[in-house]
């Protein structure tokens, strides 16, 4: 899961005592570790604060236990650094016009729609261009975020043809799938295109750089741009008219009494 702005973000979880679905537990943990992180304070008051807080939110099947030595491990680690206990605060993602050249090159939307989400992904981590993964496995969530699916044999051809072309390279150790792009320099380059949302990234490229197509402004699939105005898919069309309908409805039962 990737946050742009982490500080506003959790702020909001904290005042909706409401953990929501797709919020890793241990990111979770880290977040509200964050919030309430004073360097001046003791270090097992910070253990005790996060401890409390995750009570609060009678998170289903949550058991303290479980839980003790990663909610330490993170105190631990806030306390380390001061680069540590610093939120992401991000307004968005810049991809530069010459990466959405360089993706122009590739033969197929699904190389440049891949390839356009890990030069989101790599900017977002801020590590010299590197995506660490622990295996094709976890790199699937990259391939979810690129709206590309494809069988386990498709993922790795479409992986090795990319390194074998020079687009993308893998870290020295076997046991790990930690891919590097070379992202271009910020200094004096035009910004192509700012991501400020990462759900459907793949498909964001094709909205906004494939000839003929757009992105449905409410879920975000890509749709066929037919000239007249269209911003939605079918089938979100068609739920915007039932709530057009719905409102226009109550609206005139509210007028009659």
């Amino acid at each position: 899961m990737y946050i742009l702005n982490e500080k506003d973000y959790i702020r909001g979880v904290l005042a909706s005592k409401k953990k929501p679905n797709d919020l890793p537990m241990g990111y979770f943990i880290m977040l509200i570790a964050k919030y309430y992180f004073n360097n001046g304070e003791a270090f097992e008051d910070l253990i005790e604060i996060v401890k409390n807080k995750l009570l609060e939110f009678n998170i289903e099947n949550y058991q303290e236990y479980k839980w003790s030595n990663k909610i330490v491990r993170t105190c631990k680690f806030l306390y380390e650094s001061e680069d540590n206990s610093k939120f992401k605060e991000l307004e968005y993602i810049p991809i530069y016009q010459k990466e959405i050249n360089l993706i122009s090159t590739l033969p197929n939307d699904r190389q440049k729609k891949f390839m356009f989400t890990l030069y989101a992904i790599a900017r977002y981590m801020d590590s010299d261009g590197w995506i660490n993964k622990k295996d094709l496995r976890g790199l699937s969530e990259v391939f979810k975020l690129a709206n590309v699916t494809l069988t386990l044999e498709k993922k790795n051809e479409m992986l090795h043809e990319l390194y074998a072309n020079g687009y993308i390279s893998f870290g020295k150790k076997i046991d790990n799938l930690n891919i590097k792009v070379n992202l271009c320099s910020e200094a004096d380059e035009e910004v192509a295109y700012k991501l400020t949302d990462f759900t459907n990234i793949g498909n964001q490229y094709i909205g906004n750089f494939k000839k003929g197509y757009k992105q449905c402004k409410c879920c975000g699939k890509k749709i066929k741009d037919t000239g007249n105005r269209k911003m939605y898919c079918n089938v979100c069309a068609e739920e915007k008219q039932l709530e057009k309908y719905r409102r226009y409805n109550k609206k005139r039962l509210n007028n009659h009494f």
